[in-house]
């Protein structure tokens, strides 16, 4: 509802209400039953706006390995996909991060999610984000797991459940270049998807 209404706690609902001034007093009331819904000293000065919400944005990073983490990040970088990165060692530090994101009402762009980590794995990690959302009725975040684990039907059905959730193959092959190549084939698929729309 728009400024025409105010939220009325006798009520439990947003009311059309009234304003009137008495004793160097501004008293705002519900128009339906009279509660008093908010008091402003005339001889006060205004109360101060409240900042204005911040458009930073995050992008999560969680995977054991050190170089996995730096490339992704570094590509994340490079194609401006999130104001903010985060990166993590494994699910329990994103799971500790991210309650506090929620917390705090940070938006959240993409988590990228290796299956198999110490710890607390990527499955468990992804679920606990799911949990997280319903407690704290916030927009799921858009996982998207990375990892050298074959993508059977048990996963498949995992990222139903957990949708949306995507599953990239970073390959067994030691190869840095093609490691990299992997990397930016990813970005390229969640610039697509994700940052498109906006």
């Amino acid at each position: 509802m728009g400024e025409d209404t105010k939220y009325c706690l006798c009520c439990g609902e947003n009311v059309p209400f009234g304003t009137f001034e008495r004793n160097e007093r501004r008293e705002t009331t519900c128009a339906y039953c009279g509660f008093t819904l908010d008091i402003q000293n005339l001889w006060e000065p205004k109360k101060p706006e409240p900042p204005a919400a911040t458009t930073e944005s995050y992008a999560l990073v969680t995977d054991d390995s050190t170089y996995t983490r730096k490339i992704i990040e570094d590509i994340l970088k490079a194609t401006q996909f999130s104001t903010r990165i985060m990166s993590f060692q494994n699910g329990l530090e994103l799971i500790s991060a991210y309650s506090k994101m929620l917390t705090e009402r940070k938006q959240v762009d993409i988590s990228i999610i290796d299956l198999n980590m110490p710890v607390m794995d990527g499955l468990t990690a992804a679920r606990l984000m799911r949990s997280l959302e319903s407690q704290n009725a916030a927009e799921k975040t858009p996982i998207m797991f990375f990892s050298a684990e074959k993508a059977d039907d048990n996963l498949r059905r995992q990222m139903e459940n957990l949708d949306p959730a995507n599953y990239v193959n970073k390959g067994s092959d030691p190869d840095p270049d093609k490691l990299v190549a992997r990397v930016e084939s990813l970005i390229g698929y969640l610039m697509e998807k994700y940052k498109q729309k906006k």
